[in-house]
């Protein structure tokens, strides 16, 4: 099982950011994740960074472990922009950028008063955002692709193409993700998750796509969870689970992240 760490950037100065990053890498997880939201207040935070500019700052910032968002909300940013950011951040990291994407919420979403007081309107349809998520990906393939229209001929290229996950909250969008991406999300307690990670495996097998996929499930930090033969791990990975990503959401401790590399290396 791999295991990877997520923190909430709102709660904490750069400083931290950075050495948490450090310690996450020296500790041995595999990928820091951070978040996309513009609010800090969605989040408990007093602000928020900005995902992508926050990325490339902890790419300069560490040399080993992966990097990404978890999950960029496809409406904040036009599909172009967001091709840009992402090729531009893998380029920082010398290829370890992990790519989070989500539809996100509705018009009464716990998160749409950060996109409502800019005044962008979220769709009201989970049809509709699903649309714009694969949108989205149409737009990746064709400004990524090698064979591209000279029309992109110098935007970046990123090198190599970083996987996508998609964090999801049902089966539609998982069957989604096992046909277009490298990888789902679900958070590990949902009621849906075990049915999230089967049908995006299946579709995942179905496609016919090669190497391996990231079937990824997300709970809050607990050294528990780390500790060899934990119950909880073992019937994720019963579901078909191979990466479990720990958030840090109220604090970020970087004294506990480095203690955790005694566990990871058990």
């Amino acid at each position: 099982m791999i295991f990877d760490l997520q923190i909430n950037p709102g709660v904490a100065p750069w400083p931290v950011l950075r050495d948490a990053a450090r310690a996450a890498e020296d500790a041995g997880f595999a990928a820091l994740w951070t978040i996309d939201h513009l609010q800090g207040s969605v989040m408990g935070a007093p602000d928020m960074p900005e995902c992508f500019t926050l990325l490339g700052a902890l790419a300069a910032a560490t040399s080993t472990i992966g990097l990404g968002p978890l999950v960029v909300n496809v409406g904040n940013r036009h599909p172009g922009l967001l091709a840009n950011a992402a090729a531009t951040v893998q380029a920082i990291s010398g290829g370890r950028l992990l790519l989070g994407l989500g539809a996100g919420g509705g018009p009464n979403g716990f998160a749409s008063r950060e996109r409502l007081a800019l005044g962008i309107v979220p769709p009201s349809t989970v049809a509709e955002r699903h649309a714009v998520l694969e949108h989205t990906l149409d737009v990746l393939d064709e400004m990524w692709s090698p064979q591209r229209d000279e029309k992109f001929s110098t935007f970046p290229l990123p090198e190599p193409r970083p996987p996508v996950v998609l964090g999801v909250n049902g089966e539609r969008l998982a069957r989604i993700a096992g046909r277009r991406t490298r990888g789902v999300n679900v958070r590990a307690t949902s009621d849906k998750a075990r049915a999230v990670i089967t049908s995006f495996v299946d579709e995942w097998l179905q496609s016919g796509s090669t190497g391996e996929p990231h079937a990824t499930v997300w709970d809050f930090f607990d050294e528990a969870l780390l500790m060899p033969d934990n119950p909880k791990v073992a019937e994720w990975k019963s579901w078909g689970v191979n990466r479990v990503i720990l958030i840090m959401y109220e604090t970020i401790d970087v004294a506990r992240i480095a203690r955790a590399g005694k566990l990871l290396a058990s």
